[in-house]
């Protein structure tokens, strides 16, 4: 035993506070017991209140303990929740008075754990998506674990639980390879002693003078106990990652936790949660196998598609690491299983790192106000707090880069572990990319993710749509039922040329028709949400349309089934039909804009394409025409779109614009000081096949409000359509061909290699 060393400068226990924390006998008891008080008392509280009143119980499990601790712990320190860890704490004395048995051969695998944690818990979490996140299935859930745990403990000796049966175990295990932290020894302390104090107080049968020796702290929890027997151990700063660039012996177990991890959490995530949330979330092969299966099997609480959503995502990611790795290891000319182990701890930052970034995104953003929120109520208090980030505070994008650290870093270390592999250099520079497959996956799911977000966008929540009131009508002398809608005066409505029916297949579009010189379009007045609108019942205000030359003209309209104007129109130009509200404060305007020219049409016709409103409407949105556009353009996807804001004429800065498209995405603007703003029509006209075609027409509405100084707020809509971009059906010509030049690349490159590795029969002849 040593009393007293010189510690090294980059040791923490040379600091006083990490002393205090790390090495203080009594502090760290105390900070166990506490941690053990809430655990269990989570528990309880679990059972005792079982209702969604109790927020104490999730938010110490899934706010605290998981992510925010052990997720960003794990690169920074390492697995220092292992060391405060309730069961491991109740362990140690458990052990003392148990059994001491031996654990059978056949418990002592790892992959119990492993499996544990990828099955019993991640797999449970998207099957059964509820279950986890209600008080009694949490308290539920670390009730059975602390048992079997306990019972574990009793009966086998040296924390046999720990190494093989508990869940986070191998995975802590594996990630603490990443921290910038090593405890190990003073090695010219150590070759002094004789009593190996270290060493007989570890309760988990561990050597702390050999960890030096062996690159490696093994199964160390970081419990400290062999830091209060001996001065002569150290914890101290390093290279983040020191470790995992070492030669050491490997462990299957931790490479395999790597990869299911990976697969479980962000790729499984990347799939359900991301894109799963976006508008084209019914293309996804996960959703179309679970809406197969569902055809035949009735999956009762299951969820479908967070099933097949982690199934595909295990299987496309274990196919990319065990591929890549058997490419690399054909190229090596070395065997698979060496080449995999080695080369796979490469693939440890892209979980952890992805995972930190999102966890402490979360609790800026929420789970800071629900942690503060659950212990008040745990304790009997009733606190309301704000979170300290809202979601779209540019400073939170510091976070996104977490996962592109964890690439570069990836990179990294395959790079290092490349040098205990004995092959060329030419070899391995050939198999490089393939042993990184699994990395240029993980980055192609998230540039997929974040290019389907930003171009299709995420499902809408419509706010304030719903209504209290609904009747359905009927179109005289027609069988067709017409849903009705009372709206609010905060309600928006807007105009539409498609009869609304209850059954949307029925749906009639007014495709216009003549009388005479006159050509004339049916427009009705709806609100509710693009996809299901409804007439609305109770109309209050006025009804204008303007012609080609802006002249505004007050018009009755017809009740047929549904409040209804004509748009008349005899020359080229715009024309425009306006619904004007006005209650107390509030200005409400539907507005609906068409472009009637008729081919051939001459030059003076091109000048009533610039951008106009009326005097007689205080508040319009005008969608500013480009220099070079024709009188017969049409808007596409793909197409950069200006609207104008303006106010009794005026533009004005400041006013709120949203655009929402039929499929449901939405983007939300504010007008700078020209009182415009810009957006790119997105390319989401795609519907199982059916909408892909030139014909096919997405409508959308623009919407802007805008609350003055004296405190009128004003609210106007516009609808229009925009159709397919021409180059969307060029771009399949050309992915067909891509594809067919692949796949006889690859049989050629197959048949190029059997005939290559093809050992020609030779007879031999024997002279006797």
């Amino acid at each position: 035993m040593v009393n007293f060393i010189k510690r090294d400068g980059n040791d923490l226990f040379k600091n006083r506070f990490f002393r205090f924390i790390f090495k203080n006998k009594k502090f760290v008891f105390t900070l166990r017991i506490l941690v053990a008080f809430l655990f269990f008392y989570a528990i309880f509280m679990g059972f005792y209140n079982s209702s969604k009143e109790n927020i104490f119980t999730t938010a110490l499990f899934w706010g605290i303990f998981w992510p925010l601790f052990i997720v960003t712990t794990l690169p920074t320190f390492g697995r220092i929740f292992c060391g405060i860890c309730p069961h491991g704490f109740l362990g140690r004395y458990i052990t003392k008075i148990g059994l001491k048995k031996s654990m059978p051969k056949w418990m002592q695998n790892r992959f119990i754990g492993v499996m544990l944690l990828f099955l019993g818990w991640w797999g449970v979490y998207y099957i059964f998506p509820g279950v986890y996140r209600t008080p009694l299935g949490t308290a539920t859930l670390f009730l059975v674990m602390t048992i079997v745990a306990f019972i574990i403990y009793y009966l086998y000796k040296d924390m046999s639980y720990c190494k093989y049966i508990c869940p986070i175990g191998t995975a802590l295990r594996g990630y603490s390879k990443l921290s910038f932290t090593k405890l190990g020894s003073y090695s010219k302390a150590c070759s002094e002693c004789k009593t190996f104090d270290c060493a007989k107080s570890c309760p988990y049968g561990l050597s702390p003078f050999n960890f030096n020796k062996k690159s490696s702290m093994n199964d160390c929890t970081l419990c400290m106990e062999c830091s209060h027997s001996c001065e002569a151990i150290g914890f101290k700063f390093v290279k983040p990652g020191n470790a995992i660039y070492k030669k050491f012996k490997t462990l299957k177990a931790e490479v395999w936790v790597f990869i299911l991890i990976l697969a479980a959490i962000p790729i499984s995530m990347a799939f359900h949660h991301g894109l799963g949330r976006s508008n084209i979330s019914d293309q996804m092969i996960w959703v179309k196998t679970a809406e197969f299966f569902k055809g035949f099997i009735n999956f009762g609480s299951i969820d479908p598609v967070g099933l097949f959503a982690f199934l595909y995502a295990t299987l496309f990611t274990v196919a990319s690491a065990v591929i890549g790795m058997w490419i690399a290891s054909k190229i090596l000319k070395k065997d698979f299983n060496t080449v995999f182990y080695t080369l796979g701890y490469a693939f440890a930052p892209l979980f952890i790192l992805a995972s930190m970034a999102h966890a402490l995104e979360f609790f800026f953003t929420s789970n800071s106000a629900r942690i503060v929120e659950g212990f008040a109520w745990g304790f009997g208090m009733d606190v309301d707090v704000d979170p300290l980030a809202k979601r779209g505070d540019k400073w939170l994008m510091f976070f996104h880069m977490f996962r592109w650290i964890a690439v570069i870093w990836a990179f990294y270390i395959l790079y290092k572990r490349m040098a205990y592999i004995d092959a060329p250099k030419k070899r391995k520079i050939l198999a490089y990319p393939f042993a990184s497959l699994l990395i240029i996956f993980f980055i192609g799911v998230n540039l997929y993710r974040n290019y389907v977000i930003d171009t299709y966008g995420r499902k809408a929540h419509h706010r304030g749509g719903m209504h209290n009131s609904r009747s359905v009508g009927m179109v005289p002398g027609q069988n067709i039922e017409i849903p009705k809608i009372k709206v609010s005066i905060k309600d928006i409505v807007w105009f539409t040329d498609r009869l609304p029916v209850k059954n949307p297949k029925a749906s009639m579009k007014s495709m216009g028709h003549r009388r005479g010189n006159l050509y004339l379009k049916k427009l009705y007045l709806v609100s509710g949400t693009l996809q299901q609108p409804a007439c609305v019942a109770n109309v209050k205000g006025t009804f204008y349309t303007v012609d080609s030359n802006n002249s505004l003209k007050r018009v009755k309209p017809k009740y047929n089934g549904c409040a209804t104007v004509e748009l008349k129109m005899s020359e080229n130009g715009y024309y425009k039909a306006y619904y004007l509200q006005k209650e107390k404060r509030y200005i409400r305007i539907a507005k609906y804009e068409y472009k009637h020219f008729r081919h051939g049409s001459n030059r003076e016709s091109l000048n009533k394409l610039k951008p106009e409103t009326v005097t007689e409407i205080p508040f319009d949105i005008i969608r500013l025409k480009s220099k070079d556009e024709k009188p017969h353009y049409r808007e596409q996807s793909g197409d950069k779109i200006t609207f104008k804001v303006v106010k009794d004429g005026k533009p004005i800065k400041g006013a709120e614009v949203t655009i929402t498209t039929e499929l449901g995405w939405q983007k939300h603007l504010v007008t700078g000081s020209d009182g415009t703003v810009s957006f790119r029509h997105i390319k989401d006209h795609f519907d199982n096949g059916k909408r892909v075609n030139r014909y096919f027409r997405e409508n959308y509405i623009i919407a802007a409000y805008y609350k003055s100084s004296d405190g009128t707020e004003y609210v106007i809509t516009q609808t229009s359509q925009f159709m397919p971009s021409r180059s969307e059906y060029q771009s399949k010509g050309y992915a067909l061909v891509i594809a067919i030049i692949l796949l006889i690349a690859l049989v050629g490159g197959v048949a190029i290699y059997r005939y290559r590795t093809h050992k020609p029969f030779k007879e031999v002849i024997l002279d006797e």
